[in-house]
């Protein structure tokens, strides 16, 4: 399942980085945008998943607004940064987020944590080989806080709703609902975002389109993965999960890494792979 949500989330990061960092459109519109066509999807789907009911949930509303955080957070970072550089940012996450899930669930597998500590350490040596550290401190600063309370509070917020297959969807669609709330608040809120560059065209109709499709995909693979007691494994492929970013942002935005830059992130994930079947 995680590597469902890896899939989806890697083609979601090239089209925010091609339409947040390349064409320079707003965080914030994108966003609505984004969240808007999801939503068509979603009131579609609710004549088989009754959803309204868990729109007022707390406990949906919560884990709503930490998803779209993470979300803007990352819209953040590929503003200014290549995606190969915030998945780097995003990977000393794995340092914590086992923390977190245990001080949420009460289960922390030895093995999977040291997993995290070596593939997290073989990031910051090659960082500092390349001496240029620095240029990844506000990458982490945006988003590893941001992952490790989204890892710690969703086993909890997801409770019951993992139970059941319909209940999981329910919850995913509820959650997307609320992140078009949100979405559509921030646009009223930020001023900033009155001042568009109306990226809502026929040229772009079809990346929104592909991106809400991909989005609704990559939320319920993320809610079943995520809220798992056992999700600290299952964090460590999602924070390396833009590796097909990586390459396809190389493909077709032309982000130059060097192979040394792309062997680094499959060796991570290779390891990653090998240690699942262990």
């Amino acid at each position: 399942m995680a590597i469902f949500s890896a899939l989806s989330r890697g083609v979601i990061s090239v089209i925010d980085r091609y339409q947040i960092g390349i064409k320079g459109n707003s965080v914030v519109e994108v966003n609505l945008y984004n969240n808007l066509f999801t939503l068509l999807f979603v009131i579609g789907l609710t004549f088989y998943f009754p959803i309204w009911n868990l729109i007022t949930d707390w406990k949906v509303i919560l884990y709503s607004v930490l998803v779209q955080a993470v979300a803007i957070g990352y819209s953040t970072l590929f503003k200014k940064m290549t995606i190969f550089e915030s998945v780097i940012s995003a990977k000393l996450a794995d340092l914590l987020i086992p923390i977190a899930v245990y001080l949420s669930t009460g289960k922390l597998d030895l093995k999977i944590y040291f997993l995290a500590v070596f593939t997290t350490l073989i990031v910051v040596f090659w960082l500092k080989k390349k001496g240029d550290a620095k240029k990844y401190l506000d990458g982490v600063i945006i988003i590893v806080p941001l992952l490790t309370i989204q890892a710690f509070a969703s086993p909890l917020l997801v409770g019951n709703n993992k139970n059941q297959l319909s209940s999981i969807i329910a919850f995913t669609l509820s959650t997307l609902v609320i992140r078009f709330i949100i979405s559509a608040l921030m646009m009223l809120f930020y001023q900033k975002s009155f001042q568009l560059k109306n990226s809502l065209n026929s040229n772009n109709l079809f990346i929104y389109i592909i991106r809400s499709i991909l989005t609704i995909i990559a939320q319920f693979t993320f809610v079943i993965v995520t809220s798992d007691k056992y999700s600290a494994l299952g964090w460590i492929f999602l924070n390396m999960t833009s590796l097909y970013g990586v390459l396809a942002s190389s493909l077709f935005l032309k982000e130059k890494n060097t192979k040394k830059e792309i062997l680094l992130i499959c060796f991570i994930t290779a390891i990653m792979l090998i240690q699942n079947f262990i």
